[in-house]
């Protein structure tokens, strides 16, 4: 009965006239299990969702099944039949302390950031702040989104080279990439510094916990054992992402984190609670991370990796050398899969690129096939083509001011071989109210 269900699920979801014929022997069949009544629920279910597709310009509601490793079900539907199961998104609940942050600040610095009269933080502050900048010589600004705000009105309020050395000292120090943090926090502070090694600019990133920010994901995570790379520009969120998903697979896996920066677990010997059972191992130096991602294989026997940035061809290595072993990953890089094959370090994580040489009989028929036939004699010899297997299974791209519609490709290598022959790829779409339990589905191609 499950498994009939299940293919209910499945065509009503998918919406994919296969075989008519099949449709109707499902429904004679589900009407001898379900009599007439069962049948008029069902079909009172399938019209909600038709109507929800027409509020929604043709996006479908879904949920997952936790009986049935998760897989992805018609919300209306699993409703109906199976509401235990059901597994749907929760409100995010946001964990930002950046009161923590806010109180490295000179006090008159902070009017911006605080409710009146008060320390406590401005709803903006809690939600909105990404960055705080600070220059000696210069006016201190914060980042609200994409708005520059300044911290005092006082155009000749300048930040001066005390006030630097005053936040440096309350901080764990600075590694070798110029990065510090809070004791078990997840903010990040990065320096800049003069010729002579002194820091003269402070870079403070709001570190933000998001609990259920990975619900999108968990028919992935916790109904497979595929590996998933997250790519997106800085500040898309691509982190938060990770850090709930490491607490998602924590609870039922082996995880360890390979903390480059603390930029996952927060500084200092204890990790932040955001990562729930997982352990972690910190990185002495950006250049230590594949070293460190082999010890970590070789030493701890992890079930599940979790890198948060891969930006390094040795890093790039170390991944393939991981996953030959038996090891699942989930990891973060920049950019969005087209730049990323483009991307000569990095794009080993994908399976790689390789130039091949056609005959003329081959260049042709490749030439036509591009072109539908119009290629009016003109021909290249060269074909750009997967090199090998991708390290990475299933690719999810987010975007920076869209926080909650992520594209999903399933099938990295028939992505991959679609760009590298010129077409589109295909993607699911899926989109999140954060207050609401809806998570939205639609197909898409890039």
């Amino acid at each position: 009965n499950r498994n009939l269900i299940s293919f209910y699920f499945y065509f009503v979801f998918f919406n994919q006239a296969l075989d008519a014929g099949l449709l109707l022997d499902v429904m004679s069949k589900l009407h001898a299990h379900y009599g007439d009544e069962g049948i008029s629920i069902i079909m009172t279910a399938s019209m909600a969702r038709a109507e929800f597709a027409i509020k929604y310009n043709g996006k479908r509601s879904i949920c997952f099944d936790i009986e049935n490793e998760y897989a992805i079900a018609s919300s209306e539907l699993i409703e109906v039949f199976h509401p235990e199961s059901a597994m749907k998104n929760e409100p995010l609940k946001s964990k930002c302390e950046v009161k923590d942050l806010i109180d490295l600040l000179p006090a008159d610095l902070t009017h911006e950031l605080v409710q009146e009269g008060t320390d406590i933080p401005t709803y903006m502050a809690e939600y909105a702040l990404i960055d705080i900048n600070l220059d000696v010589g210069r006016r201190a600004c914060c980042w609200m989104g994409d708005d520059r705000v300044f911290l005092s009105q006082d155009e000749n309020r300048l930040v001066t080279m005390e006030e630097i050395d005053d936040i440096v000292s309350k901080l764990g120090g600075f590694g070798s990439d110029n990065r510090a943090g809070l004791e078990q926090k997840l903010h990040r502070i990065s320096g800049m510094c003069n010729r002579n090694g002194e820091v003269i600019g402070l870079s403070m990133r709001v570190g933000r916990w998001f609990e259920g920010n990975a619900a999108m994901l968990v028919d992935f995570l916790l109904g497979s054992d595929k590996s998933i790379l997250i790519l997106g520009e800085p500040g898309s969120g691509k982190t938060t992402i990770v850090r709930d998903a490491v607490s998602v697979l924590a609870s039922r896996h082996n995880v360890c984190v390979v903390d480059t920066s603390n930029e996952i677990a927060g500084d200092g010997n204890i990790p932040h609670p955001c990562i729930g059972d997982a352990r972690r191992m910190m990185v002495p130096s950006l250049d230590a991370q594949s070293s460190v991602m082999v010890e970590c294989v070789q030493n701890h026997t992890p079930h599940v990796m979790v890198i948060d940035e891969i930006g390094r061809p040795r890093e790039v290595e170390a991944a393939r050398t991981v996953k030959q072993r038996g090891v699942r990953i989930i990891a973060s890089a920049h950019g969005d899969l087209r730049k990323l094959l483009k991307n000569k370090e990095l794009r080993g994580l994908v399976g790689g690129v390789e130039t091949v040489t056609l005959g003329d009989k081959a260049a042709k028929e490749e030439a036509e096939r591009r072109s539908n036939g119009g290629a009016n004699g003109q021909f290249s010899k060269t074909k750009a083509q997967r090199m090998g297997e991708p390290t990475f299974d299933i690719i999810v791209e987010v975007r920076r001011g869209e926080k909650h519609e992520w594209r999903i490709t399933r099938d990295a290598k028939t992505a991959v071989d679609a760009i590298l022959d010129g077409q589109k790829y295909k993607v699911e779409s899926r989109t999140r109210d954060p207050q609401l339990s809806i998570i939205m589905f639609d197909f898409a191609e890039l």
